[in-house]
């Protein structure tokens, strides 16, 4: 039996187009299964208005280019202008709800329980302290809320600062009778 000289013997180097061709249809589907995943978890949620960006990086480096131009401001200002004063982001690979306006921030800091739970990254924590206002609710919430409260208001501003006057210009004084060529002007 004679074979036919125009036939080719198959090679392997068209089998890299094909291989291309399984590893974008793999990944397409993983693409798919994770965004239908994320979409069914949020359904029947009342969430508000926003973006979470492209899966995982999120709305991260758009922030991190506003605050490398100091214009964190503008970037909320710039979703509060789409979306309004409460919206939703993906920043840092975690989902958050971001609230603006005086009267979202009284919701927020109220302590009552209104269903809002602090939920700030564990670097947070370690900035602030695990017993701050921010990282508790509830009744201590109202404790440490009330203790500020009591601190900021107008009148003990003012005993304070009137304190704190006293001190330092007995700090200077004391500080002139040790050196008597330090002037201070008239």
């Amino acid at each position: 039996m004679d074979v036919p000289s125009n036939l080719e013997v198959p090679s392997f180097e068209s089998k890299l187009p094909f291989q291309a061709i399984i590893l974008v249809t793999i990944f397409i589907a993983l693409l798919g299964a994770y965004l239908k995943l994320n979409f069914s978890l949020h359904r029947g949620k009342n969430l508000p208005p926003g973006s979470y960006g492209f899966p995982i990086v999120g709305q991260t480096l758009t922030f991190l280019k506003a605050q490398k131009q100091n214009e964190p401001d503008k970037w909320i200002a710039d979703r509060v202008a789409k979306y309004g004063p409460v919206f939703k982001t993906s920043l840092v690979g975690s989902k958050a709800v971001v609230v603006t306006g005086q009267a979202g921030n009284r919701l927020v800091f109220s302590g009552g329980d209104n269903g809002i739970v602090s939920n700030l990254p564990k670097s947070s924590g370690s900035i602030f302290g695990k017993h701050s206002i921010f990282e508790v609710s509830g009744s201590k919430h109202k404790l440490i809320r009330g203790a500020m409260m009591n601190f900021l208001r107008p009148e003990s501003l003012q005993r304070f600062v009137g304190e704190m006057d006293l001190l330092v210009k007995q700090q200077l004084f004391q500080v002139i009778s040790y050196n008597p060529y330090i002037y201070f002007g008239n």
